[in-house]
């Protein structure tokens, strides 16, 4: 068939199961759209307790380690549709402090 004349819309939670582990590579992803920037759960207690115990550890520690949860969901759920070096996709994010905040903007790969 005429792969052009057809389309699908597919939506997921970052972290999902859905949005976990699926390559949407080639012809089956060629946008994807990150809205708002996906924060862990800050009260989830495994998480609560691994900031207390790297903050020990070195102050900051613990917030440098939330902060990279967040990346790390936002870079892999753009790489859920570009899964090789010829392959392409438009990387939609929707929150303005991907812009506001260079320190932000710093933490995407050079080339998203």
């Amino acid at each position: 068939g005429d792969s052009a004349s057809k389309g699908a819309l597919l939506l997921c939670v970052v972290g999902g199961r859905l949005s976990e582990g699926v390559n949407f590579g080639d012809d089956l992803g060629r946008l994807v759209v990150v809205a708002g920037l996906p924060y862990p759960n800050p009260t989830d207690a495994e998480l609560v307790a691994r900031m207390r115990y790297l903050d020990a550890a070195e102050p900051g520690a613990g917030r440098a380690y939330y902060e990279a949860l967040c990346w790390k969901a936002v870079n892999q759920s753009i790489g859920r549709a570009i899964r090789h070096r010829l392959d392409y996709a438009t990387a939609l994010l929707l929150d303005a402090r991907y812009v506001d905040d260079v320190s932000l903007s710093s933490r995407l790969p050079a080339w998203v």
